[in-house]
């Protein structure tokens, strides 16, 4: 089956700002943190069930490099992701 990917308009910023933090720190390592994004889109467009319960209605996927979680709902035919959190920052 495939999944499509919904974010909400908060992870948008969260995004934006873990690039923007990212790329003062190094020159393109904002781009590796995209990379890895695009990474998890791709595991969880393959298999989104394959991810631990947060609880009774979310899930998580985290980054391979980053310290950072996406926290998803599953949907018929939809990824609803949540949050984009720096698990050190904003633990759940």
């Amino acid at each position: 089956m495939s999944y499509n990917i919904l974010l909400q308009d908060e992870v948008l910023k969260e995004i934006q700002n873990a690039f923007d933090w990212y790329e003062e720190q190094k020159d393109n390592l904002g781009e590796e943190l995209l990379n890895e994004i695009d990474i998890c889109y791709q595991k969880l467009t393959e298999h989104p069930e394959r991810y631990s319960f947060i609880n009774f209605r979310y899930r998580r996927i985290k980054t391979d490099r980053f310290p950072y979680i996406f926290v998803f709902e599953l949907n018929t035919d939809t990824i609803n992701i949540v949050h984009f959190r720096h698990i050190k920052q904003k633990p759940l």
